[in-house]
């Protein structure tokens, strides 16, 4: 779902979220829900931690489709993003970022 500025659908899917693998949450001091910050040399966003085994150890899983004026941090998984396209097609790169993720206290 993507919650852009539909009061109804950000009430639905709540606020920006990362999924983490306990293993890799637990070596950050990371818990269920706490506030964290992902980032990388591009930029960083804030998002509340999710803790699952969904998310394979090493990824981060953080859905795009929030508007930067509704997040904590002013900025969204965006930020984080790279703006080249691929070689083949001129697709997009956004799905597959190298960042770091640590609690936001």
């Amino acid at each position: 779902m993507t919650p852009a500025d539909l009061a109804g659908a950000l009430s639905v899917a709540g606020e920006p979220s990362a999924t983490i693998h306990p293993a890799d949450a637990a070596k950050r001091g990371i818990s269920e829900a706490e506030v964290v910050r992902v980032f990388n040399d591009r930029g960083s966003f804030e998002a509340l931690a999710h803790l699952s085994d969904a998310a394979r150890p090493g990824v981060v899983v953080a859905p795009l489709g929030y508007w930067r004026k509704f997040s904590r941090s002013n900025s969204t998984v965006n930020a984080a993003n790279s703006p080249r396209l691929a070689d083949l097609g001129n697709a997009p790169t956004f799905s597959d970022n190298l960042v770091e993720v640590e609690a936001a206290r």
